[in-house]
């Protein structure tokens, strides 16, 4: 049972603004295996109508579970500045390899790369900056963004503030989902909405008693 959600992250209030389910086919479903999954860009692009039908977008960061060139040429084609963590590979590990040897910078930038998703094309730009989880190891972002080596890092300082949608995850699990025995999706998709609504419900209510 996984849900997709977009969350805004404003005053140290996380709000949840849409909600999708995300369907991959499993055997154990039967016929309804037959049914294709979700796209990560698909749920991406719903997320999107959900959430601009209130506030406007202008820069969206994404988890390492949305790392696929898709789901970048969808936020690209909203016009909004995404940030995204990448997947390291052999050449990446040789890039990083450079920076550690480097004496002086501790941060990489290759800029002006070339992203194209059937037919339509857009440039990115790949960020290596340490890791704020693991000491003397490093990670890879992108953007769409032209951005320095100085900007690279002011812009991965504010991706950390999604550490705030893991405390929603684990305030709503703990304290607004209903427990469910079902296994109907269904049922745990309402359970699921229902204690999202309640937990912005709680958020907002101490967000204008902090204002007021």
């Amino acid at each position: 049972y996984k849900f997709a959600t977009l969350t805004i992250i404003g005053q140290n209030t996380p709000i949840v603004l849409g909600i999708e389910p995300v369907r991959e086919a499993s055997t154990w479903e039967g016929d309804a295996s037959r049914v294709p999954s979700h796209s990560k860009a698909d749920l991406v692009r719903r997320l999107l109508s959900q959430a601009q039908q209130h506030v406007e977008i202008h820069k969206l960061f994404a988890d390492a579970e949305f790392d696929a060139k898709e789901v970048r040429d969808v936020i690209d084609r909203h016009d909004i500045t995404y940030l995204i963590p990448k997947s390291i590979y052999p050449a990446d590990i040789d890039r990083i390899e450079r920076v550690e040897e480097h004496p002086l910078a501790d941060v990489a930038v290759e800029r002006a790369v070339r992203l194209s998703v059937n037919g339509r094309s857009h440039e990115l730009s790949f960020m290596y900056v340490p890791s704020t989880e693991e000491d003397g190891k490093y990670a890879v972002f992108t953007t769409n963004r032209d951005v320095t080596p100085d900007q690279a890092m002011g812009l991965t300082t504010q991706y950390s503030q999604r550490w705030q949608i893991e405390s929603e995850y684990k305030t709503i699990k703990h304290h607004f989902l209903p427990t469910a025995a079902s296994t109907d999706y269904r049922v745990r998709l309402l359970y699921f909405t229902l204690g999202v609504v309640m937990y912005n419900v709680w958020r907002l209510t101490n967000l204008l008693l902090r204002e007021a």
